[in-house]
């Protein structure tokens, strides 16, 4: 998990949050500068696909028990994921951003009920001592006639000497579905295209040659030959062919597989987690 938390408003998540995101008109840059550090998970992506909570939705909107149960208004297996993420798919197949800010009844937008952190704890006096002390908490005697600044050093202080106890609390989220664990945003892309190239194709196709319709790189130099250099030599290229396609079969399977699994435990509320 990362340790940075995302302000957005008053609102704070553990990983970064999509944001629409205005671009400069001359140079096509993001004129913010927290979108201007998000590495892009692919070439072309929109501000809004730069974040893991976009992938879950994908995910989530390949999982065909859960697509039966939007088609359905909520009802049957998944109900009770259907009254925290609703129908995934009556916005449309690229319209994300409008599901995500969908308002509730609650008056909190779909996004923020379903990933962002709970308000933040308040300090408070206690009578005695608390035998509910929980690792998130630390408890603090403070001495009511030190004048406050001195107070605040002392505050700062004993956070430095806790350093390690602070770092472990801040990494954990307390949102309703928090990210089960770190995945690369490009990791979970090439998943989600070797699926989808999975299921157009099917077995019309072969894995090795899927591989290159998800656009999943694999190294093509065996023993330090090409297929491409053997033949302007016009020497045999079999062998090199044969070991390129097997690791380009290998390399989709990896994903297909992810992928898979994703799905699966997205569709339980925990992504994104594998078997």
């Amino acid at each position: 998990m990362i340790e940075n938390r995302y302000a957005v408003g008053r609102v704070f998540y553990v990983h970064a949050p999509p944001f629409k995101g205005r671009r400069s008109k001359t140079t096509g840059e993001f004129l913010s500068k927290r979108l201007a550090r998000i590495k892009q998970p692919f070439v072309g992506a929109e501000p809004w696909q730069c974040s893991i909570y976009y992938f879950w939705w994908e995910f989530l909107r390949r999982h065909e028990g859960y697509k039966d149960c939007c088609l359905r208004g909520g009802k049957g297996q998944y109900r009770q994921l259907f009254k925290d993420f609703g129908d995934i798919h009556a916005c449309g197949v690229e319209d994300f951003w409008a599901w995500w800010t969908t308002k509730r009844d609650d008056g909190l937008k779909r996004g923020e009920y379903l990933f962002a952190e709970p308000p933040a704890r308040q300090l408070r006096a206690t009578d005695g001592v608390l035998n509910t002390q929980t690792t998130d908490t630390l408890l603090v005697e403070i001495p009511l006639e030190v004048r406050t600044p001195q107070l605040v050093k002392m505050f700062r202080k004993m956070l430095q000497d806790h350093s390690s106890e602070v770092r472990s609390a801040r990494k954990i989220s307390r949102a309703r579905y928090p990210v089960a664990t770190s995945v690369p945003l490009h990791t979970l892309h090439l998943s989600l295209r070797a699926l989808d190239t999975w299921n157009e194709h099917l077995h019309r196709k072969k894995k090795y040659e899927q591989c290159d319709i998800a656009g999943i790189y694999v190294n093509e130099v065996v023993h330090g030959e090409t297929i491409a250099k053997l033949m302007r030599a016009d020497l045999p290229y079999k062998d090199v062919e044969r070991e390129v396609r097997r690791r380009k079969t290998q390399a989709f399977n990896r994903y297909l597989t992810a992928a898979q699994e994703y799905v699966e435990y997205a569709s339980i509320g925990s992504f994104p987690r594998r078997g």
